[in-house]
């Protein structure tokens, strides 16, 4: 049985509203709230027919018709189709990973941080005092996406302010013992 959302007063949507007019309305409200997630339909299931045939010309166009599409909709695994590709969000922990590299969550133990990444580096305030700076250079940024390079100065990276690594050894000189 299909979800029913109901939406708020005063909004209404035609009641002649085509499949690929909803797809596009939904990837227009997508686009504009940013929200992101795999959109399943008909479309997905004639390319998944299309890329399995063996000769994909030998398909009608649409690869499936009315009649196909409803007893696919009534078959368990895809009324189970969403929840499963929740659990796999979940067990990939990709909402996780967004919030380490957001630095909203410690990069090493995962516990909640405060304050812009400049002063963070992404870790807890425990987790930053017992880090070791070749380690923390070694990661991705923290203030750009939170996997790309450090962009380094000679002194800093550009987009964090972490110290830039050394690109040679610093001798100290000595007086000599007399």
């Amino acid at each position: 049985m299909p979800l029913f959302i109901g939406l708020p007063h005063g909004v209404s949507l035609p009641r002649n509203l085509a499949e690929p007019d909803a797809r596009q309305l939904v990837s227009v409200l997508a686009r504009t709230y940013q929200w992101t997630g795999p959109l399943f339909g008909r479309a997905e299931v004639e390319a998944y027919l299309r890329a399995q045939a063996d000769d994909a010309g030998s398909l009608h166009d649409p690869a499936l018709n009315t009649e196909d599409w409803h007893r696919i909709q009534n078959t368990a695994a895809w009324k189970n189709l969403a929840a499963t590709a929740r659990r796999a969000v979940t067990t990939a922990d990709v909402i996780g990973q967004a919030l380490r590299q957001a630095g909203l969550h410690c990069a090493q133990c995962d516990s909640p941080i405060a304050g812009p990444s400049t002063a963070n580096w992404g870790l807890c305030p425990t987790c930053l005092n017992a880090a070791d700076i070749l380690d923390l250079q070694a990661l991705p940024c923290p203030a750009s996406d939170g996997a790309s390079p450090h962009r380094w100065t000679s002194t800093t990276c550009t987009e964090c302010a972490m110290p830039a690594p050394a690109t040679r050894p610093h001798l100290t000189a000595v007086a000599t013992a007399a």
